[in-house]
Order: C-alpha cells, then structure tokens, then sequence
C-alpha cells in the first residue's frame, strides 16, 4: 500500500473523530442549559410560595354553571294533598227540573252555604236581598243535594277563578231551567265573590257558579255579566289551595292556565243555614265516592259574544 493512502485514511479518521467530539461538546452544552432552565424555575416557585405564604390556588369552575333557582306560584310538590285523582267511570246523573222554583226564601234573613269540600270547608254568606232568585234557586238545588259528590270542573288561573255546579262536568250542564240575570250594572269581582256563571246569553244562569280567590277576579269587571250572590266569609283560604290544582295539559303554576283540573277536588255537599256556622277549619275531610268523569270532558273558553250552547262559564 502505498504511503499516499495510509496518508489519506489517517487524516479521514482524524477528521471523523473531531466531527464526533463536536457533537459531543454539542450535546454537553444543550444539556448544561437545560439543567440551569430546570434550576431556575425551580428557584423561582420557591420565591413565589415564600412570598405568597405557600396558598394553594383556588380551583376554577369548569363546565355549565347551575341556575340560580327563582320562587314559583305552584310547583308539583305543591299540589294540594287534599286532591285526588280523576274519576274514570261516567257521572251519576242528577235530576233535571222543568222550571225554576218557586221563589220561597225570606230576603229578610240571613242565608249562609257552607261548601264541604275535600280540601276544607268554604263558609259564604248569601245576598237574597240583591239576587233572591239566584240565592233561592242555590238553596233550593243545595237542599235537594243537587251539588252532593260533584266536582270543580274549572280553574282559570288568568281569572283567579274556579268553577263548580256542573254534574255532567263538561262546562254544559244544568239543572234543567235558567234564572234571571239579576244585575245592577256596578258588579265587581274582589276576592272571596260567589257568582253566578253563564253561557253569555242573557238570563241563561243554572246551577253552575264560580268562586273569585285573587286579584285577578277584577278583570271580570269591565265584562260584569254576572249576578253576584254571595260572598266567602270563612275559608277564603282553602279556595286559594283548589286554585293552585295544575290544569290538564299545564304546568303547576302556569298563570295562563284555564280549564279542567288534572286533579280531582270534590264536593262533598253543601249545607244551607240561617245562621253563619262557627269558622271552618282548611284542614281535608274525608270525601264520600266520587261521582265519574263524563264521557266528554272538554271546558268552553271564556267568550264575551252569547252562546246557544247550554255552558255557563265567567268571561274575561
């Protein structure tokens, strides 16, 4: 081999090991930086805790915050337990009469009606000496058990209104006869009114009647078609429990619900005295069977025009 070569392979070796100890010398200082890096955020955590007094950060919430929870009129736990659940069988019918009654009450006296209801009892006192044929046509279905096992058929939240009398419990049914309309034309509705309701027409009152709990009974004010007979002057209160029952196909609560009950409130009977009952206590009575449902369940919309239709209803 000739000196030339041994030559050039010497300097190709000299020359790959410089090339390899400046890799080496490379990496050492690469390494050295990142050691001093680690070095130096260390020391600076330590500076950071011993000036913030080693506190642990507080934790952030994450995700979708909950809702503050607002006040609501009625909610489900709110349903009155003195409510039960809708009859399924059809109603009892009652009797039906060809005319009105003859007019027998003494407007001199005093009448009182005492509704006993599955969620307490209603104590009202009755007006004949402005409405003698409403007051004497109530007494005289009360006392001939007309409105015995029957339901409110009707709560009308928008109205602060709930509504009984009906036995058939469609919104159309009666006792066979209409009254006068027996109006002054300065009715209002305030809280604790017993009225008679109506189908719109004039003079086509029976036995359905409605009971005004709230404030919002006023807004049957400027529509005041409907005779005033009576007026709550013990149990106010367990009105206002019937009108918290959620209507059919509403939420408890829903300021504009109208219609029927999802929840069933009976009648159990309603007693006629001259003298006013001592003052009732709201807590629930036991109520006797209750009378079915009928086939045909559907509630009229309040409606200011006259209606043919027998379904007495109060009208906005």
């Amino acid at each position: 081999m000739s000196k030339r070569k041994t030559r050039e392979r010497q300097l190709a070796k000299l020359a790959a090991r410089r090339a390899a100890e400046r890799r080496r010398r490379r990496r050492q200082r690469i390494l050295a930086g990142a050691v001093a890096g680690v070095v130096f955020l260390a020391g600076a955590v330590v500076l950071v805790l011993a000036f913030t007094g080693h506190k642990k950060p507080k934790p952030v919430a994450t995700g979708t915050p909950t809702p503050t929870p607002t006040a609501s009129p009625t909610t489900a736990a709110a349903i009155p337990p003195c409510s039960r659940p809708l009859p399924t069988a059809t109603p009892n019918p009652k009797p039906t009469y060809a005319a009105e009654p003859k007019l027998s009450i003494d407007q001199k006296k005093h009448y009182f009606a005492t509704f006993v209801t599955s969620c307490g009892k209603i104590v009202v006192r009755l007006l004949p000496e402005s409405a003698p044929h409403t007051v004497n046509s109530f007494v005289f279905l009360a006392q001939h058990h007309f409105f015995d096992g029957t339901f409110f058929h009707r709560i009308a939240n928008e109205l602060d209104v709930i509504q009984g009398g009906d036995p058939t419990e469609s919104g159309g049914g009666g006792p066979g006869y209409t009254i006068p309309d027996e109006l002054k034309g300065n009715e209002t509705y305030p809280p604790g009114t017993l009225a008679m309701a109506n189908t719109g027409a004039p003079n086509s009152g029976g036995s359905q009647f409605f009971i005004i709990t709230g404030p919002n009974g006023h807004s049957l004010d400027k529509n005041n078609t409907y005779a005033v007979f009576g007026e709550i002057v013990a149990g106010l209160d367990v009105a206002k429990l019937i009108q918290t029952v959620p209507v059919v196909g509403k939420q408890p609560g829903d300021p504009t619900a109208d219609g029927r009950p999802s929840r069933a409130v009976y009648i159990e009977k309603i007693v006629i005295s001259n003298a006013p009952p001592p003052k009732p206590s709201p807590s629930p009575s036991a109520s006797p069977k209750p009378s079915p449902k009928p086939t045909k369940t559907s509630s009229p919309k309040p409606s200011k025009k006259p209606s043919s239709k027998p379904s007495p209803t109060p009208t906005a």
